[in-house]
């Protein structure tokens, strides 16, 4: 339950904490182009302002009445949704989304943009959605759209996926994918795939650690929470934390452990 302070306007609220949030893993022919399904909730009547911070992914969102692809972020997003709105989601596998969409990401990062502008087959399912009622058989349409879309569309490069998964267990130097690529080939490919390049990509899939480890029951201090997630010392985390969703690690731990 959000108290009345968390709902204030001028004070930003994590997503994950506001109404909700679920998600799950994608499976038979869905996953072949995405990784998870999600969806979310938000309360009636919520008029603050939700903070999406980054994840080095791509989603494909139902939202506002039409089908949006919602471009990876460098930085925390503040979108704009609508009370009460129940927003569904898959989020592409690493490396998926590029040849499905046939754009670079580094158009996207940033950005969100309805789907039939990369796709002119979208109207007739976008009309179908609106037109269901119940948030539940919403999300098995799209499921089952999608896993069509999915089961045509070419298979992920297993080296891009590599270096998202060795990335996000912080093995930059010395990553197989790197050693097979080659730092500029791996520097282009990570553009075109993720929307930045590795060094970026690796901050964000550390922040990404440092959530996981916080959200734990046991989470330790601050100082050994840095540590543990691959920062250099608390005052390094701070710093890069603050910078990629303008909160401070102190503020990530009381509002994700309230």
């Amino acid at each position: 339950m959000n108290t009345g302070k968390d709902m204030r306007r001028d004070t930003p609220i994590l997503a994950m904490r506001v109404g909700t949030y679920r998600e799950r893993a994608a499976h038979g022919p869905l996953s072949r182009l995405f990784c998870r399904v999600w969806s979310h909730r938000l309360p009636e009547g919520f008029d603050g302002r939700i903070a999406v911070v980054p994840d080095g992914c791509a989603d494909l969102i139902w939202a506002g009445g039409q089908l949006m692809v919602i471009g990876p972020d460098r930085t925390a997003a503040f979108p704009a949704l609508a009370p009460g709105e129940t927003i569904l989601g898959l989020r592409f596998r690493p490396g998926a989304a590029l040849h499905w969409l046939d754009v670079p990401l580094r158009e996207l990062v940033g950005r969100a943009v309805p789907l039939r502008e990369f796709r002119d087959n979208v109207r007739t399912v976008e009309e179908q959605l609106a037109e269901e009622d119940c948030a539940l058989e919403r999300q098995r349409l799209l499921k089952a759209w999608a896993a069509g879309e999915a089961s045509l569309a070419a298979a992920p490069q297993s080296l891009v996926e590599t270096l998202f998964d060795e990335l996000g267990s912080g093995a930059l130097h010395g990553s197989s994918a790197m050693q097979a690529l080659g730092e500029r080939t791996l520097r282009r490919r990570s553009h075109d795939h993720f929307g930045y390049g590795p060094k970026t990509l690796e901050r964000i899939l550390r922040l990404q650690r440092f959530l996981r480890m916080v959200r734990q029951p046991a989470s330790v201090n601050l100082a050994l929470l840095a540590l543990e997630a691959g920062y250099a010392d608390q005052a390094h985390m701070t710093r890069d934390v603050k910078e990629l969703t303008t909160f401070t690690p102190w503020e990530i731990r009381r509002q994700l452990c309230a």
